[in-house]
């Protein structure tokens, strides 16, 4: 159960981060968001709210990309319109583009970019140079737990213990330390002015799937450190 969850988890990241980085294509709303619809089986308590945020999100997307019809050219023209105005603040008093070092500082490139930057030297992490972006931009943040996701996933098959509390405390660390302080309201202001119900969907999937494991991980490590359910 638990290495599915991880393995669960680490797709929704990928998703979401492939969604602020990528200029929507055709095969963007021909994805059918399955790790969102497999994360709303892994309820616990204090998730409700999260997962409600989860659900409501992939209802948007789904309902959206109407799946199995004829995505016309109008479609993807708008969403890439959405798309530049939200991600990349092109409009004049409109949406701040998210960077975790705009929204924590107000200025680009400081303190937390500086963090995440050192984080990723030490861990062999590079940012895709294709991506065009600096390492605390939203895409490349969730990108990165998605790599956290995926090592907690191996530690998880192979049942090594010790590298599974190291991943848990990273995922902590990183949620405490950069998401759990930004990206809620980044996604809360994304969700007001998106003029498409796909991207107000990928805010709420968003801001759900962080609250859920703002949660579970403090659960997993408290799992860890007492040694109940880990084996």
């Amino acid at each position: 159960m638990h290495q599915d969850l991880a393995e669960c988890r680490a797709n929704l990241y990928r998703l979401l981060s492939t969604a602020y980085i990528q200029i929507p294509q055709r095969e963007t709303l021909e994805t059918k968001w399955e790790p969102a619809a497999k994360l709303l089986e892994f309820s616990r308590e204090g998730t409700e709210k999260a997962l409600s945020e989860v659900e409501k999100g992939l209802r948007l997307i789904r309902a959206y990309a109407l799946f199995g019809n004829e995505i016309s050219e109008q479609c993807l023209i708008n969403l890439s319109k959405d798309w530049t105005r939200l991600f990349r603040g092109v409009e004049r008093n409109g949406l701040l583009p998210p960077y975790e070092s705009l929204y924590r500082t107000g200025r680009l490139q400081e303190k937390p970019a500086q963090e995440i930057y050192r984080l990723f030297s030490l861990m062999g992490v590079r940012v895709p140079e294709e991506w065009h972006q600096p390492s605390d931009y939203i895409g490349v943040e969730l990108d990165f737990m998605r790599f956290l996701c995926a090592k907690e996933h191996q530690a998880w098959e192979k049942q090594e213990m010790d590298s599974l509390l190291e991943v848990a405390e990273m995922e902590r660390s990183f949620l405490e330390d950069h998401l759990d302080l930004w990206i809620s309201d980044y996604c809360e202001k994304m969700a007001e002015q998106a003029h498409e119900d796909f991207y107000r969907g990928i805010a709420r999937l968003t801001t759900g799937l962080i609250g859920y494991d703002q949660i579970w991980v403090s659960h997993l490590l408290g799992m860890i450190h007492s040694g109940r359910g880990v084996r």
